[in-house]
């Protein structure tokens, strides 16, 4: 049963998210980071090594995984799972909601880019084995550098806004120890 998105009153605020909504989180940020990583990494190896086909490999199946963590996201968030908003009261709580809203298009932009990639060269999106055909034929060398280019600073954008939001976490944890991480981690004993 969803709970109300209605606010508590202000002395009876929640101390974290739900635990499903913390899994979400840390699962999402675990991925998208050993998604960078692969990324970045497989272009130090030579073309058609076992370890450089099975990064490219694992890549496109935790992005399959990644894109279905972030349809779970969305519709936890729409349909009352993410139950608890925490109020807007001032310039920070603004730029924060601002900085959540761009990961998640910039997330979701760099997912459909990823299979746009892989589809404009007319190739199935191979997860775990199991082809996801392209419903496109061959795009041409052009559109796909297009795709490629996009795909990469997107990877880059995400990062660097990724980072932003886990350094404001740790001032707020260090500097201003207002229990604002806490809330995405698990409770205690």
């Amino acid at each position: 049963m969803p709970v109300s998105h209605v606010p508590l009153p202000e002395g009876r605020l929640p101390t974290r998210y739900s635990v499903e909504t913390r899994w979400l989180h840390w699962l999402t940020a675990l991925m998208v980071l050993v998604q960078f990583a692969l990324g970045e990494t497989w272009g130090f190896l030579p073309r058609g090594t076992v370890v450089r086909v099975g990064m490219i490999m694992t890549h496109t199946s935790v992005g399959v995984l990644l894109a279905a963590t972030f349809l779970t996201r969305i519709v936890w968030a729409v349909t009352g799972g993410r139950a608890i908003r925490f109020p807007v009261r001032n310039l920070s709580d603004q730029v924060a909601r601002l900085v959540h809203w761009l990961l998640y298009v910039m997330l979701g932009a760099e997912i459909a880019v990823g299979y746009m990639l892989r589809w404009s060269r007319g190739r199935p999106v191979m997860a775990f084995g199991v082809p996801i055909n392209s419903p496109f034929a061959d795009m041409g060398v052009g559109v796909q550098r297009i795709f490629g280019q996009c795909h990469y600073w997107l990877a880059w954008g995400l990062i660097m806004v990724a980072a932003c939001h886990a350094m404001a976490a740790l001032y707020h944890a260090i500097i201003c120890r207002d229990g604002v991480l806490q809330r995405m981690l698990p409770a205690r004993g």
